[in-house]
């Protein structure tokens, strides 16, 4: 079975990931390999097709029709090998040796990953998991090609093809300075359309900014001054000292407080509780490996929320 795994199946992986990813460099770096040896892959792949697969445009690299027209065919293919040469009989996980790659946003890994990555060093010494970071328009296609196995999200409508579980459930809180110029122990309405507002990059596309900005908009808020960030973790840094605010989920909130001099405080909007989930295709259900993962994950959310104790923590 293993001569199956020939020059040409590998070129059809390779193809997978260029047709995901639209350009030779994002690609190379997702496989590991140097930009000339992605393009010398390339090559080959327009040898074998008879077509130029990809062309470059000014958005970037765009597919043919020839392109288009068989990638589907290219996923069958791998995923029908795939299944076939799939170990068959109960997992292992101390003697497994396997990779999962997970998509998180950057609170979930920070309250998730450590609980789980902790569980796997000592029950699964052989497996790996790579985190990446969520992408909403591409993860249901991720998961349905298998480039990714498990999606760790809130999402408010998930998609009626990909299974899930619950893993654990916040709500949103706001912080400021613990010394704000105009805010103490409350927050009012007024207060909060008004004040400046700290977000992460691009945080208006997650569900979070997506149900916080909806939430502004039935209030009747207008435009707030909005200061945009790559890393949570700048996110307290931003805010003791200025008059700055910050919305986010209070475990992260908490744990804020307890490393800076913080206060953390009610919105003042009706918002739904954050209620995050694991999400997987269907292709993996069955599979011994990813019910292994998916009892870990589950395992690891266990209490996430409130570790660390923070005696001065709000109740909900």
């Amino acid at each position: 079975m293993q001569s199956m795994d020939s020059s040409e199946l590998r070129l059809l992986r390779v193809f997978r990931i260029l047709m995901t990813e639209r350009s030779v460099s994002r690609a190379a770096e997702r496989l590991g390999l140097s930009q000339p040896a992605m393009s010398h892959a390339l090559q080959r792949l327009r040898v074998m097709f008879g077509d130029p697969l990809l062309l470059r445009s000014s958005k970037g690299m765009v597919p043919t029709e020839r392109a288009s027209e068989i990638i589907g065919i290219v996923d069958g293919i791998l995923a029908d090998y795939d299944r076939l040469v799939s170990p068959q009989g109960p997992f292992d996980p101390a003697r497994a040796q396997r990779r999962f790659v997970l998509t998180a946003p950057e609170y979930a890994e920070h309250l998730l990953l450590p609980r789980l990555f902790k569980h796997l060093r000592e029950h699964a010494p052989g497996i790996s998991v790579e985190v990446r970071t969520p992408d909403r328009d591409r993860g249901p296609a991720w998961l349905e090609r298998g480039e990714v196995d498990l999606r760790i999200a809130w999402i408010l409508k998930p998609a009626s093809s990909l299974r899930s579980m619950p893993l654990f459930q916040d709500r949103i809180v706001c912080i400021a300075d613990r010394d704000h110029p105009t805010v103490s122990g409350t927050l009012t309405l007024a207060q909060y359309l008004s004040l400046p507002h700290i977000r992460l990059l691009g945080g208006g596309r997650t569900t979070a900014g997506q149900v916080i900005d909806g939430a502004i908009e039935k209030a009747g808020g207008g435009t707030r001054p909005m200061f945009l960030v790559q890393n949570v973790l700048t996110i307290p840094l931003m805010v003791v000292g200025t008059d700055m605010i910050a919305t986010l989920p209070e475990a992260l909130a908490v744990r804020f407080r307890q490393r800076h001099p913080v206060q953390v405080l009610d919105v003042p909007l009706p918002l739904p509780r954050i209620r995050y989930a694991a999400y997987w295709h269907e292709r993996s259900h069955r599979d011994a490996g990813h019910r292994w993962l998916r009892s870990a994950v589950s395992l690891a959310a266990k209490g996430c929320t409130e570790e660390p104790m923070d005696p001065a923590a709000p109740r909900t």
